[in-house]
Protein backbone atom coordinates (compact mmCIF):
# COMPACT_ATOMS: atom_id res chain seq x y z
CA UNK A 1 0.00 0.00 0.00
CA UNK A 2 3.18 2.44 1.01
CA UNK A 3 4.23 1.55 -2.48
CA UNK A 4 1.21 2.44 -4.26
CA UNK A 5 0.44 5.53 -2.27
CA UNK A 6 3.95 6.45 -3.46
CA UNK A 7 3.77 6.10 -7.06
CA UNK A 8 0.38 8.07 -7.17
CA UNK A 9 2.24 11.07 -5.20
CA UNK A 10 5.39 10.83 -7.41
CA UNK A 11 2.94 10.75 -10.71
CA UNK A 12 0.99 13.51 -9.33
CA UNK A 13 4.55 15.68 -8.85
CA UNK A 14 5.88 14.85 -12.15
CA UNK A 15 2.26 16.72 -13.32
CA UNK A 16 3.00 19.59 -11.23
CA UNK A 17 6.46 20.22 -12.74
CA UNK A 18 5.51 19.77 -16.71
CA UNK A 19 1.98 21.42 -16.25
CA UNK A 20 1.99 24.53 -18.58
CA UNK A 21 5.25 23.69 -20.30
CA UNK A 22 4.10 23.41 -23.44
CA UNK A 23 6.61 24.61 -26.29
CA UNK A 24 5.01 28.12 -26.58
CA UNK A 25 6.06 31.79 -27.13
CA UNK A 26 7.19 33.32 -24.14
CA UNK A 27 8.41 29.97 -22.66
CA UNK A 28 12.38 29.75 -22.74
CA UNK A 29 14.15 27.35 -24.01
CA UNK A 30 16.07 25.31 -21.12
CA UNK A 31 12.03 25.19 -19.81
CA UNK A 32 11.21 23.26 -23.36
CA UNK A 33 14.89 21.54 -23.28
CA UNK A 34 13.85 19.98 -20.00
CA UNK A 35 10.02 19.40 -20.48
CA UNK A 36 8.81 19.09 -23.89
CA UNK A 37 11.55 17.35 -26.04
CA UNK A 38 11.72 14.39 -27.75
CA UNK A 39 15.25 13.28 -25.53
CA UNK A 40 14.67 9.45 -26.84
CA UNK A 41 14.15 9.71 -30.48
CA UNK A 42 17.63 9.02 -30.76
CA UNK A 43 16.92 5.58 -29.04
CA UNK A 44 16.12 2.67 -31.93
CA UNK A 45 16.10 -0.05 -29.76
CA UNK A 46 15.12 -1.54 -26.12
CA UNK A 47 17.42 -0.45 -23.57
CA UNK A 48 18.68 1.02 -20.32
CA UNK A 49 19.84 4.57 -19.73
CA UNK A 50 22.49 3.96 -16.77
CA UNK A 51 23.54 7.65 -14.50
CA UNK A 52 25.46 7.49 -11.72
CA UNK A 53 24.63 9.68 -8.94
CA UNK A 54 26.95 11.74 -6.83
CA UNK A 55 26.96 13.50 -3.82
CA UNK A 56 29.79 15.30 -1.63
CA UNK A 57 28.35 16.98 1.67
CA UNK A 58 29.73 18.69 4.08
CA UNK A 59 28.00 17.56 6.98
CA UNK A 60 27.10 13.84 5.75
CA UNK A 61 30.17 13.01 3.53
CA UNK A 62 29.73 11.50 0.12
CA UNK A 63 27.46 8.81 -1.60
CA UNK A 64 26.84 7.52 -4.52
CA UNK A 65 24.19 5.60 -5.89
CA UNK A 66 22.46 4.82 -9.77
CA UNK A 67 19.46 5.68 -11.52
CA UNK A 68 18.34 3.18 -14.22
CA UNK A 69 15.60 4.50 -17.23
CA UNK A 70 14.21 1.41 -18.93
CA UNK A 71 12.63 2.06 -22.30
CA UNK A 72 10.57 -0.59 -23.57
CA UNK A 73 7.56 -0.79 -26.20
CA UNK A 74 9.28 1.05 -28.87
CA UNK A 75 6.74 3.13 -31.16
CA UNK A 76 6.70 4.14 -34.64
CA UNK A 77 5.90 7.60 -33.76
CA UNK A 78 9.52 7.17 -31.34
CA UNK A 79 7.80 7.01 -27.95
CA UNK A 80 8.41 4.56 -25.30
CA UNK A 81 7.25 2.91 -22.06
CA UNK A 82 9.32 3.73 -19.13
CA UNK A 83 10.20 2.54 -16.15
CA UNK A 84 12.86 3.98 -13.68
CA UNK A 85 15.09 2.72 -10.86
CA UNK A 86 15.63 5.39 -9.20
CA UNK A 87 18.37 4.72 -6.42
CA UNK A 88 19.15 1.33 -4.90
CA UNK A 89 18.12 -0.61 -1.71
CA UNK A 90 17.13 1.38 1.29
CA UNK A 91 17.40 5.10 -0.62
CA UNK A 92 15.14 3.32 -4.02
CA UNK A 93 12.11 5.67 -4.37
CA UNK A 94 9.17 3.85 -6.22
CA UNK A 95 8.33 6.35 -9.26
CA UNK A 96 5.56 5.04 -11.17
CA UNK A 97 6.16 3.94 -14.73
CA UNK A 98 5.15 6.12 -17.31
CA UNK A 99 3.68 5.09 -21.31
CA UNK A 100 3.88 6.17 -24.55
CA UNK A 101 6.74 9.15 -23.70
CA UNK A 102 8.81 11.07 -25.82
CA UNK A 103 11.14 12.87 -23.42
CA UNK A 104 13.95 11.34 -20.44
CA UNK A 105 12.18 11.45 -17.52
CA UNK A 106 14.92 11.48 -15.41
CA UNK A 107 15.23 15.29 -15.39
CA UNK A 108 12.19 15.83 -13.77
CA UNK A 109 12.28 12.77 -11.11
CA UNK A 110 15.55 14.55 -10.22
CA UNK A 111 14.24 17.57 -9.48
CA UNK A 112 11.15 16.52 -7.36
CA UNK A 113 14.03 14.35 -5.43
CA UNK A 114 16.04 17.19 -5.14
CA UNK A 115 13.08 19.98 -3.76
CA UNK A 116 11.33 16.97 -1.41
CA UNK A 117 14.73 16.48 0.34
CA UNK A 118 15.71 20.34 0.41
CA UNK A 119 12.01 21.00 2.37
CA UNK A 120 12.69 18.66 4.56
CA UNK A 121 16.05 19.93 5.43
CA UNK A 122 14.93 24.02 5.66
CA UNK A 123 11.22 22.79 7.56
CA UNK A 124 10.61 19.28 9.12
CA UNK A 125 7.11 20.34 8.45
CA UNK A 126 7.95 20.76 4.65
CA UNK A 127 4.70 19.61 2.93
CA UNK A 128 4.18 23.35 2.27
CA UNK A 129 7.71 24.21 1.88
CA UNK A 130 8.55 21.92 -1.09
CA UNK A 131 5.46 23.07 -3.02
CA UNK A 132 6.75 26.68 -2.84
CA UNK A 133 10.27 25.72 -3.77
CA UNK A 134 8.93 23.29 -6.85
CA UNK A 135 7.23 26.45 -7.93
CA UNK A 136 10.33 28.65 -7.27
CA UNK A 137 12.41 26.32 -9.79
CA UNK A 138 9.58 25.68 -12.42
CA UNK A 139 8.87 29.53 -12.20
CA UNK A 140 13.08 30.14 -13.13
CA UNK A 141 13.25 27.32 -15.72
CA UNK A 142 9.96 29.41 -17.41
CA UNK A 143 11.95 32.60 -17.11
CA UNK A 144 14.91 31.36 -18.39
CA UNK A 145 18.47 30.34 -18.02
CA UNK A 146 22.57 31.09 -18.56
CA UNK A 147 23.48 29.17 -21.78
CA UNK A 148 26.87 27.93 -22.77
CA UNK A 149 28.32 26.08 -25.44
CA UNK A 150 30.99 22.81 -24.13
CA UNK A 151 32.29 20.09 -24.84
CA UNK A 152 31.77 16.79 -22.89
CA UNK A 153 33.46 13.20 -22.87
CA UNK A 154 31.81 10.15 -23.84
CA UNK A 155 33.26 6.68 -24.68
CA UNK A 156 36.56 8.06 -25.76
CA UNK A 157 34.78 10.90 -27.88
CA UNK A 158 34.42 14.95 -26.90
CA UNK A 159 31.11 16.12 -28.13
CA UNK A 160 29.08 19.12 -28.37
CA UNK A 161 26.66 20.19 -25.26
CA UNK A 162 25.08 23.20 -24.03
CA UNK A 163 25.01 24.13 -20.50
CA UNK A 164 22.02 25.68 -19.16
CA UNK A 165 22.55 27.36 -15.48
CA UNK A 166 19.64 28.78 -13.20
CA UNK A 167 19.92 29.98 -9.68
CA UNK A 168 16.02 29.91 -8.62
CA UNK A 169 16.07 30.91 -5.09
CA UNK A 170 18.76 34.00 -5.46
CA UNK A 171 16.66 36.80 -5.47
CA UNK A 172 13.61 34.93 -3.14
CA UNK A 173 12.22 37.40 -0.52
CA UNK A 174 11.83 34.00 2.22
CA UNK A 175 15.85 33.50 1.35
CA UNK A 176 16.61 34.65 4.85
CA UNK A 177 14.47 31.51 6.01
CA UNK A 178 16.89 28.97 4.28
CA UNK A 179 20.44 31.21 4.26
CA UNK A 180 22.37 28.25 3.23
CA UNK A 181 20.68 27.42 0.01
CA UNK A 182 19.76 30.60 -0.99
CA UNK A 183 22.80 30.94 -3.45
CA UNK A 184 22.37 26.94 -4.55
CA UNK A 185 22.74 26.30 -8.46
CA UNK A 186 21.14 24.13 -10.78
CA UNK A 187 23.14 22.96 -13.91
CA UNK A 188 21.31 21.10 -16.79
CA UNK A 189 24.20 19.61 -19.57
CA UNK A 190 22.25 18.14 -22.59
CA UNK A 191 23.77 17.00 -25.91
CA UNK A 192 21.90 15.31 -29.35
CA UNK A 193 25.07 13.44 -29.27
CA UNK A 194 24.14 10.78 -27.10
CA UNK A 195 21.34 8.44 -26.23
CA UNK A 196 18.74 10.28 -23.96
CA UNK A 197 20.07 13.62 -24.75
CA UNK A 198 20.36 14.38 -21.05
CA UNK A 199 24.08 13.99 -20.19
CA UNK A 200 24.21 15.89 -16.32
CA UNK A 201 21.99 17.02 -13.99
CA UNK A 202 23.80 19.14 -10.73
CA UNK A 203 22.90 21.03 -8.16
CA UNK A 204 25.93 23.23 -5.90
CA UNK A 205 25.25 24.88 -2.74
CA UNK A 206 28.60 27.01 -2.72
CA UNK A 207 30.70 27.48 0.10
CA UNK A 208 29.92 31.67 -0.15
CA UNK A 209 27.61 33.63 -2.90
CA UNK A 210 29.30 32.53 -5.50
CA UNK A 211 30.73 29.83 -7.31
CA UNK A 212 32.30 28.55 -10.60
CA UNK A 213 34.15 25.43 -11.33
CA UNK A 214 37.02 24.58 -9.00
CA UNK A 215 35.70 26.79 -6.02
CA UNK A 216 35.07 25.34 -2.95
CA UNK A 217 31.74 23.84 -2.03
CA UNK A 218 29.24 22.92 0.45
CA UNK A 219 27.20 20.29 -1.32
CA UNK A 220 27.78 19.18 -4.69
CA UNK A 221 25.08 16.74 -5.58
CA UNK A 222 24.87 15.00 -9.30
CA UNK A 223 23.34 12.81 -11.90
CA UNK A 224 25.83 12.08 -14.64
CA UNK A 225 24.79 9.42 -18.06
CA UNK A 226 27.30 6.40 -18.07
CA UNK A 227 25.72 4.54 -20.90
CA UNK A 228 23.26 2.92 -22.63
CA UNK A 229 22.51 -1.12 -22.57
CA UNK A 230 20.31 -2.44 -25.05
CA UNK A 231 17.87 -5.30 -23.71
Amino acid sequence: MQKIRSSLVSACVLLMFSVSSYAVPGISEINNEIFDKAHLKNIMEPGTLHYVYKKEHFIDGPRSDTIDLVLTNLRNTGRKDTHIDFFTGKHNRPYQDRDNQQGNTVAVFFLEFDVRELAKTIDRSHAERWHYLQKKVKWQLAKGAKKEKIEIEYNGTKLNAFQYTIRPYINDPKKSEFPLYANKYYIFILSEDIPGEIYQLRTIVPDGNKWQEGDETLIDESVTFVGFETL
